[in-house]
């Protein structure tokens, strides 16, 4: 029997955990075992100060992943990888691997160089996992649609956590512009320059809401996607609440309204 992740989730991506009530009992299971997998390869910047550790704990875990496709697989004694096993067959190698990789420049503290390089990363981790999350499922959705799903959730989920990532030298600043303006990683990972950092986050939280109203305009979410990613439907109400400070905690949404917008969400697809 597979590990119960409820207790994680609701700690943990609370969000995420919301949507996939909507799932039946056994694609919940699923996603939940994706979910898990996710927290595990995204913690490991954050619980890790040393590049190399958090190295080899992300090529454990590609590892992992290599394992599960052989034939007969070879599953690794974990929680995680005991429950991604039950859906690995829903699951391309390629794409499972491609959430790993998209992890390196985290334990690295590579900061970003422009707009486009905070693009790429959250479409190779954000949306990357929906697109996972729609296979599990069993359901579709148009390429674009998700992309920009993807892209409003991951940079408004950056903008969000930004005294974190600043402190591992992930803040989500085209760091062109941070140049442009005087600033550097060294100064946002001290907390300093708060004046030039909120400048040079407006091309990010704005790229968020452009991506959320393609979301929102490529029309309703099909029921049987609600469970993938319904918890988009979040995004404006997360942007609204975002601190004035980047460098102050960002507040959670009240947990009645949350539920009821989701709740909304799954009966109208917005």
């Amino acid at each position: 029997m597979s590990k119960d992740f409820t207790a994680l989730l609701q700690a943990q991506d609370e969000d995420r955990y919301l949507a996939s009530v909507f799932a039946a009992p056994s694609t919940r299971a699923g996603l939940h075992a994706l979910y898990a997998f996710n927290y595990e390869i995204a913690r490991i910047a954050e619980a890790t100060s040393e590049s190399l550790i958090g190295e080899m704990k992300l090529t454990w875990w590609r590892d992992a992943v290599d394992d599960l496709y052989l034939d007969p697989a070879r599953i690794r004694r974990h929680d995680v990888t005991e429950a991604l096993a039950l859906i690995i067959h829903h699951l391309p190698k390629v794409e499972l691997l491609s959430l790993v990789a998209a992890r390196v420049d985290d334990v690295s503290a590579r900061p970003f160089e422009d707009l486009d390089d905070i693009l790429a990363y959250v479409d190779a981790s954000a949306t990357a996992l929906m697109r996972l999350a729609l296979r599990v499922c069993g359901a579709e959705l148009d390429e674009d649609q998700l992309r920009s799903a993807g892209r409003a959730w991951g940079l408004t989920g950056l903008l969000r956590a930004f005294p974190m990532k600043a402190q591992i030298g992930r803040a989500p600043v085209p760091g062109d512009r941070l140049a442009q303006l005087g600033g550097s990683a060294a100064m946002m990972a001290q907390g300093l320059g708060e004046e030039k950092v909120t400048e040079a986050l407006e091309p990010v939280v704005k790229e968020a809401q452009i991506a959320y109203s393609a979301f929102r305009d490529a029309g309703p979410l099909p029921a049987d996607a609600m469970p993938a990613l319904g918890y988009v439907v979040l995004v404006p109400r997360y942007l609204k609440h975002l601190p004035t400070s980047p460098y102050a905690l960002a507040g959670d949404l009240n947990p009645l309204g949350r539920r009821l917008r989701l709740s909304w969400a799954s009966l109208t697809g917005r």
